[in-house]
């Protein structure tokens, strides 16, 4: 049946996994692996289903096999040695029932796997031929034939990987090639033996085309998964970048106002908005230069960010103006916080061409409270900033929204 992709994390190597999965479906039909780790990525994530696969497919298996094996022996076999029969088909019924429950699980390793299925399978054929081999009485073509059934069920039911499935037909062979030599009154060997080749090579012919297109399956599914990967990873990219300030590396104005208009949404919460904005930031860049005030911005929103909560929503609302989102803060820790950052600001040593150089923040606060929309906050907040550098720049200011009309 064909292999399809399990749910797995994407693969921290992805454009190497995608050349070697090309590769793979370019290179000759008949090999059945891939590189190493293709090849663990293919047994990984294939591994629930084939256990699933086993399972049900091992179970139904063996309770047909008993009910023909009883058949046969009803049917055609003449005074059938019932004792050795019982052994045989229920000895395999509960080594089968016990293997699939022990080893076909997701969580079991495959190579534990495949061993188990095929230690099974081979107990069943060997069980077959032991049960034909002691009967006293004079071995035929037809009894030969009989003995090589469970190989032919095996081959075609439960599907064993191509190289365990090739293995136990050569060593099906080999026994029944012993069983021959040691019981010579065997009559019609050569058309005993073409039978076993008739079901050894077509059933062989078949695994492996089974199997390589389910590989090829698998392959083609992988590639699709890869590509969906990069292509969610690209557009969450741009989505960052989108909402990310290029030269600070902070939110942006497009993602502050999201975030903003989310938080005033939920209605009756506490919370305050920051408007900040560096002193004398032109003056500044007139006397350092614009990369001295490209550092100044970076270092002040590096400085900022590092002394905020993790909640908390930095940004920067254009040229030397930030802005910063406080959910779930009462006014007194705003003005905690603002004050921490102006202090912070001021203190943060900033060189400039080996000088060092001070810089202020002026820092408006608004608290929000029922009832607060974006363009009020934003209002509330500039009214502050704007008191602040009246004031004489290097503080911080507060309105709150129920304390103005």
């Amino acid at each position: 049946m064909p292999e399809r992709l399990a749910e797995s994390p994407p693969n921290s190597d992805g454009s190497a996994l995608q050349a070697q999965a090309e590769a793979e479906l370019g290179r000759a039909k008949f090999r059945l692996r891939f590189p190493a780790e293709l090849e663990a990525r293919y047994r990984q994530d294939t591994a629930a289903m084939r256990a699933r696969h086993l399972a049900f497919i091992s179970r139904v298996g063996v309770s047909l096999y008993v009910i023909i094996g009883v058949l046969q022996n009803l049917l055609v076999v003449s005074h059938p040695p019932w004792t050795s029969v019982a052994i045989q088909l229920g000895g395999c019924f509960v080594l089968v029932i016990l293997i699939s429950y022990r080893f076909f699980r997701a969580d079991t390793p495959d190579v534990q796997r495949e061993a188990a299925i095929f230690i099974c399978c081979l107990a069943c054929e060997l069980a077959a031929i032991l049960v034909v081999f002691r009967d006293p009485g004079p071995l035929s073509a037809r009894d030969f034939v009989l003995a090589a059934m469970p190989l032919n069920f095996i081959l075609i039911f439960i599907r064993l990987r191509f190289s365990s499935a090739a293995a136990l037909a050569v060593i099906s062979a080999l026994a029944y090639v012993a069983m021959v030599f040691l019981r010579p009154e065997v009559a019609g060997t050569a058309f005993s033996f073409g039978f076993i080749v008739l079901i050894c090579v077509p059933s062989l012919v078949g695994l492996h085309a089974i199997e390589r297109g389910s590989r090829n399956d698998y392959l083609y599914g992988l590639l699709q998964r890869l590509r969906n990967d990069r292509l969610t990873a690209e557009i969450t990219c741009l989505s960052d970048l989108s909402a990310t300030d290029p030269l600070t590396g902070i939110a942006n104005r497009r993602r502050l106002d999201a975030a903003l208009g989310a938080f005033c949404s939920t209605g009756n919460r506490a919370g305050a908005l920051m408007l900040i904005d560096i002193d004398d930031f032109k003056a500044f860049n007139d006397q350092h230069g614009h990369p001295a005030g490209d550092q100044c911005l970076r270092e002040a929103a590096r400085c900022m960010a590092a002394r905020l909560r993790p909640g908390d929503l930095l940004a920067r609302m254009g040229g030397e103006e930030f802005a910063v989102l406080l959910p779930e803060m009462l006014r007194s820790e705003a003005m905690e916080t603002a004050e921490r950052l102006r202090q912070a600001v001021e203190a943060h040593p900033l060189t400039v061409d080996g000088v060092s150089v001070g810089i202020t923040i002026s820092i408006g606060v608004a608290a929000a409270g029922g009832g607060a929309d974006a363009a009020r906050l934003i209002a509330l907040a500039d009214a502050a900033l704007y008191d602040a550098k009246r004031a004489g720049r290097n503080r911080v200011s507060c309105q709150s929204l129920e304390t103005t009309p």
